[in-house]
This record gives C-alpha cells, sequence and structure tokens, in this order.
C-alpha cells in the first residue's frame, strides 16, 4: 500500500513539473508576428510625426455646428512606427507618465478580431488583446468604452484574462469610455471601431461647449 502511494505521488510530481516546464516553454514562445519597430529604423520617427500630427489635427478642426460625425483610418504600421520611434521620446520628456518598469519593444496587432497590444516586459512578450463596445450617437449618447478582453505570456494564455494587464496598469481593470475634452470646451468621443487586417476606421464625433 505505502509503495502504491509513493508511486502515485510520484507520477503526480511528474506530471506537474512536466506541466510547469510546458507553461515555461509556451511562455518563452513569441507570436510570428512580433517585431516590434525600433526606435532608429529608417523613416519610422517621420511616420510617427505625421500620424501624430493628422490626429489631432483632425480631432481640434472646427467642422460646423451641432453634433459632428467624422473618421479617421489608422494603419496598424503607422500605430507601431509611433510606439517604436515617438513613444520613447514623449516618456523621456514627461517622466511622470506612468509606464511599467521593465517594458520595452511595443508592437500593436491589428485584424479583423480587433486588436492587441504586446511588449517586452523582462524578455517575456506580454500580450493583452483589448475589446471595444460600440457607443450611441449623439449629444447625449454614451462613448465607445475600451477594456482589456484577454491577456498571454508568450503563446500561454493567461485564465484570468485581463489580469496581468490590469496589474500593469489598473485602469485597464475595468471599461474606459473613449471620450476626451479639448481645450476650447467642446468634446470628442468614439462611437465606433471597425477593424480589418491591418488596420482600423474609427467613427468619431465632435460635441459643441455644454
Amino acid at each position: 500500500m505505502k509503495r502504491s502511494r509513493a508511486r502515485t505521488l510520484f507520477v503526480i510530481l511528474l506530471v506537474l513539473v512536466a506541466a510547469a516546464a510546458g507553461a515555461v516553454a509556451l511562455a518563452r514562445m513569441t507570436p510570428a508576428w512580433w517585431s516590434p519597430t525600433a526606435r532608429d529604423a529608417a523613416g519610422a520617427l517621420d511616420t510617427a510625426r505625421a500620424l501624430e500630427q493628422g490626429i489631432a489635427s483632425e480631432t481640434t478642426k472646427v467642422r460646423g455646428e451641432g453634433v459632428q460625425p467624422w473618421s479617421v483610418r489608422v494603419r496598424a504600421a503607422d500605430v507601431n512606427a509611433w510606439l517604436g520611434a515617438r513613444l520613447p521620446q514623449w516618456l523621456e520628456y514627461d517622466q511622470s507618465l506612468p509606464w511599467p518598469e521593465g517594458v520595452k519593444g511595443v508592437q500593436a496587432k491589428i485584424d479583423a478580431g480587433g486588436f492587441a497590444l504586446a511588449a517586452d516586459w523582462n524578455g517575456f512578450v506580454m500580450i493583452t488583446r483589448w475589446a471595444i463596445e460600440p457607443g450611441a450617437e449623439g449629444k447625449d449618447g454614451a462613448p465607445a468604452t475600451l477594456r482589456a478582453a484577454g491577456t498571454s505570456i508568450g503563446n500561454l494564455p493567461i485564465p484570468f484574462a485581463a489580469g496581468v494587464g490590469a496589474w500593469f496598469v489598473p485602469e485597464l481593470g475595468r471599461a474606459l469610455p473613449l471620450k476626451a475634452k479639448l481645450g476650447d470646451g467642446r468634446f470628442v468621443k468614439v462611437t465606433d471601431v471597425e477593424f480589418t487586417d491591418g488596420e482600423a476606421i474609427l467613427d468619431f464625433e465632435t460635441l459643441p461647449r455644454k
């Protein structure tokens, strides 16, 4: 009887060790699309600045009276140029911006199913997939919301979904309304987002001053 129990315990330990080794191996793997833009990549800074200036121009444009709908198309390649070349400049300029220690090499992936944000964290690629719930049109309509929908480390899914993303940035643990107030008192909100392979079309509304 004692020998049988010892054998069973030994088998259980072997299974646990094998499972742990498999989990580590999966966590060490990187997805095939992982290739963050280097800060000094040719043309990256120009592309990043063009994206930043284009979004700022569209956001602040005076479009007329009342609620004004408009849309922009954003390519994943341009977003990744911004993440690789421009984001580090912002973090150096304003060190009060929240940024998890040990995180670098950020990359976005956009496909028909939505978008994911990945980052190199101390040698592990942390990936958080995001979901956007559409909002409602009109002055009193709620904006679209953004929430972390799932997390993986390398190719290892994390059972508690958005837990890792929310651990890095607590605000990610809840739905974030996609609405902002402009300097002149107007508001801009996202009402919906359409994803395709490599790009996203964002629908906005500019709301008059309250």
